[in-house]
């Protein structure tokens, strides 16, 4: 039983004295994370820094240790770092995001220079939005929005002298046509971004003996651009511009359009009056024929009829022109009266002539 007691005695002996070093060791050293690096500063001056991750020692009570990170930070990319109003060399205001990758490379020299995280961001955006400035500023839009300097084809409008004519009778004004993209001089974005990171970096790492020169002991990564665009009044005179295009192009096509129809209409009625002419020709030529056929079997018949045909042909015409009301007045010499005093010495068979009236000669 006093064995025990005095076991649990000495054990609470060494939690306490665990806990003392604990409490005291906390004055006496720190560990780095693998993220992080460190700073000793002695009453307020960094004396040296820890950048490998592990346990460090530190004097008790006379020295602080403060934390920063080593990994990557970032800035930018938001609303609130837009910038206005950016003119380029060939006179279009636009309106840029930029953004910056950094880190902290040298510990001792961003607490001298920087203290803070928020001050060291404030001065990464300031390089960084400067150098974009500055450098955006030299270069043609055209160039600010191509990745490459390969040579760029665009669509223009190109009209030739008919088409010319068919707009001129639409309603809607004639657009000139967009520049043309440069053939010499060109940079392309990946050469203007590789610029502004130099411009960025000189500033940042200053030389030495200007104002506010030296090692801030912060290094920039990488600078870009998220965002590119015309401001707005730019864009929406733009996008009008764009619209009028196409809406030219528009009316070209179906200006076009309306002329071959026009024109195929006019070829298939050329057509059509084409196969009407031959075909009243062709019908001509066979009724002329039909009608040749038809005078020549009647000649045939007269030939072969002689007198007979003449007299039945005489009746048929007496049978027509003479009836109940009909009044002849004939000279003697009449062919017609003549017919008629001849009719009793010509032999000619029994022929029964209805409604054939009695004539009145004078």
């Amino acid at each position: 039983m006093m064995k025990t007691h005095k076991l649990v005695q000495n054990l609470v002996r060494i939690i306490a004295v665990l806990g003392v070093i604990l409490l005291l060791l906390q004055f006496v050293a720190y560990v780095v994370d693998k993220r992080e690096q460190a700073v000793v500063m002695r009453f307020g001056e960094p004396v040296r820094a820890n950048t490998e991750p592990g346990l460090n020692f530190k004097l008790p009570f006379i020295e602080s240790v403060r934390m920063l990170p080593s990994t990557l930070q970032f800035w930018g990319d938001e609303e609130s770092e837009l910038l206005p109003d950016l003119p380029t060399k060939d006179n279009k205001k636009i309106e840029i995001i930029p953004w910056a990758v950094w880190r902290v490379n040298d510990p001792i020299a961003f607490v001298k220079s920087m203290r803070t995280m928020e001050n060291a961001e404030k001065r990464v955006a300031q390089f960084a939005r400067g150098a974009t400035r500055d450098v955006i500023t030299t270069y043609d839009l055209e160039d600010l929005v191509r990745s490459t300097n390969r040579e760029m084809k665009m669509a223009q409008l190109e009209f030739d002298e008919s088409e010319l004519q068919l707009l001129e009778q639409t309603e809607l004004p004639m657009v000139a046509p967009s520049n043309a993209p440069k053939t010499h001089g060109i940079a392309g974005r990946e050469a203007i971004l590789k610029q502004i990171n130099e411009e960025a970096r000189n500033s940042l790492a200053a030389k030495s003996g200007e104002i506010g020169s030296g090692n801030r002991g912060i290094e920039l990564v990488d600078v870009g651009i998220s965002h590119i665009d015309f401001v707005e009044k730019v864009r929406n005179s733009t996008f009008e511009r764009w619209i009028a295009e196409r809406e030219t192009i528009s009316t070209r096509n179906v200006k076009l359009g309306e002329q071959q129809s026009q024109e195929i209409i006019n070829k298939t009625n050329a057509e059509i009056e084409e196969i009407r002419g031959d075909g009243t020709r062709t019908a001509s030529q066979i009724r002329g024929k039909a009608d040749a056929e038809v005078i020549k079997r009647y000649a045939d018949a007269i030939s072969e009829v002689g007198e007979f045909y003449t007299f039945v042909r005489t009746l048929e015409a007496y049978e027509i022109s003479i009836n109940n009301e009909t009044e002849l007045i004939l000279t003697t010499d009449n062919d017609f009266l003549k017919q008629f005093q001849h009719m009793g010495s010509v032999s000619i068979p029994e022929i029964s002539l209805s409604n054939t009236p009695p004539t009145n000669s004078q």
